[in-house]
């Protein structure tokens, strides 16, 4: 009977964290997000477009590796932002889907932007000195706008009154 109880209170306890999910996303969960999706695009660009001749990964190689410190923190950043948005049961499972979405999105390419734009990006990635601000400017030029399950904090609504 004692180990029926505890799970009950073990599944309530997961429920009513899962109840006390974040209402939504800060700037900086949102942000971090924006990197990954940056990450996320050129590695995908990089592959489509050494496919088609337009080999640019070692920009893309050197990004990672020179801002792997920065996109590490942003990942886990992202993971607690799930956890918190919608319960630490479902974070992994959001996270993997959020990651899906950006990966296909990126699938045949980006409108407005060849191989040779990517390759530019790359470099420009590459080069930018080593801090989030930079690279968070470097996506938000290139018009990331990553699919976070919820809405922003900051982000308000305008509305009219009806008449």
């Amino acid at each position: 009977m004692k180990s029926i109880v505890g799970a009950l209170a073990a599944g309530l306890a997961l429920f009513s964290a899962d109840a006390h999910a974040a209402a939504c996303w800060s700037d900086a969960a949102y942000e971090a997000a924006q990197l990954r999706d940056l990450d996320t695009m050129l590695m995908v660009a990089t592959l489509r477009c050494r496919v088609k001749g337009n080999d640019f990964s070692a920009d893309y190689n050197r990004f990672v590796v020179e801002k792997r410190p920065i996109l590490a923190a942003a990942n886990t950043e992202i993971q607690s932002a799930f956890a918190s948005s919608v319960g630490k049961v479902k974070a992994l499972g959001a996270y993997d889907d959020f990651m899906t979405k950006i990966a296909n999105s990126y699938g045949n390419g980006m409108s407005g932007m060849s191989c040779d734009d990517f390759a530019a990006l790359a470099r420009t990635a590459a080069e930018a000195p080593a801090a989030r601000t930079n690279l968070v400017t470097l996506a938000n030029a290139v018009g990331s706008a990553p699919p976070v399950p919820i809405a922003r904090c900051s982000v308000s609504v305008a509305m009219t009154e009806a008449k």
